[in-house]
């Protein structure tokens, strides 16, 4: 009985065992040429995740460069209008008032130190200051000056009026250019400040006394 489990057993050849190692080696050799391929693909795909960064830059600074460009020749456009137009209409300069708010301190009193401080010890006895009743500011309306140039533009049929402030200190340079907008008004003269149904800062007047009368009752509203 055990003599033909013996003689039933399988041994391998030599021509199954040379063909299972050539199999093992195939199979190897493919492991490493996949394994190869996709150590390739990876380098690839960094060496063009860099590229393209490098090409992000690139557009990137062409387009900030771009919009530099533009800005600096709007800049340089608005300041040639406003010398070539200041050339043009110089001789038909007129002076204008509008009115200017300020911001001014309060008279100090004598309960407070130079700093506007009230000074105080705690109940645990440390030493505290607050800000005193006197330290604050008030709004007060002001007269401002223009010289300007008047054209009108018609747009949709509505008129419109180009104004230059003169700069202080400046020979007739211009510092900006200003189109009213459309609740810009010219005070109409004998209108009581009262019935005046326009922000103060679009009103303006062609005499400084009617400014300062404007002004004033501003003042006085407080």
């Amino acid at each position: 009985m055990y003599e033909d489990y013996e003689e039933s057993c399988y041994e391998p050849t030599l021509a199954d065992e040379i063909m299972i190692e050539y199999q093992q080696k195939m199979k190897d050799a493919l492991l490493e040429s996949v394994r190869q391929e996709i150590e390739g693909i990876k380098s690839e795909n960094e060496r063009l995740k860099e590229e393209n960064g490098k090409l992000q830059e690139l557009v990137y600074g062409i387009q900030q460069r771009e919009n530099s460009l533009e800005i600096e020749k709007s800049q340089f456009q608005r300041k040639l209008r406003c010398e070539r137009l200041s050339e043009l209409m110089g001789d038909f300069e007129v002076i204008m008032y509008r009115v200017d708010d300020d911001y001014v301190k309060m008279p100090k009193c004598n309960n407070c130190n130079k700093d506007r401080k009230i000074e105080f010890i705690s109940p645990l006895g440390s030493k505290m200051t607050e800000n005193c009743t006197c330290n604050t500011t008030k709004t007060v309306y002001k007269v401002e000056e223009f010289v300007c140039a008047e054209f009108r533009i018609d747009r949709d049929k509505r008129q419109m009026l180009m104004w230059y402030k003169v700069k202080e200190g400046k020979d007739r340079d211009y510092d900006h250019c200003k189109l009213l907008n459309d609740n810009a008004k010219v005070y109409e003269e004998g209108t009581n400040s009262e019935d005046l149904d326009v922000k103060y800062y679009d009103l303006y007047f062609k005499s400084k006394e009617q400014c300062q009368k404007y002004c004033d009752w501003l003042n006085n509203q407080k």
